[in-house]
């Protein structure tokens, strides 16, 4: 089984690099661009990897053109 995350920002479409991390983990990012719908608003499309399964509390951290976004957290189970 595959598990997506999607995450929400702004900024993002015109990047020359997008690094997602969970935990320092690197995730594998599918797509980060302009989110359809609504203007201005960007997406990133990601997996996460088995081994984060039941991991609890997870730290995610985007970095983008080598600055990392303010961090968030994800409850995994």
């Amino acid at each position: 089984d595959q598990v997506y995350l999607v995450l929400y920002g702004t900024g993002l479409r015109h990047a020359g690099s997008l690094i997602v991390t969970g935990n320092g983990t690197n995730l594998p990012v599918l797509y980060f661009g302009a989110q359809e719908q609504f203007a201005g608003l960007d997406q990133i499309n990601l997996t996460l990897p088995r081994s984060l399964a039941g991991a609890g509390t997870v730290n995610i951290v985007v970095t983008v053109d080598g600055v990392a976004a303010n961090g968030v957290t994800a409850a995994i189970q």
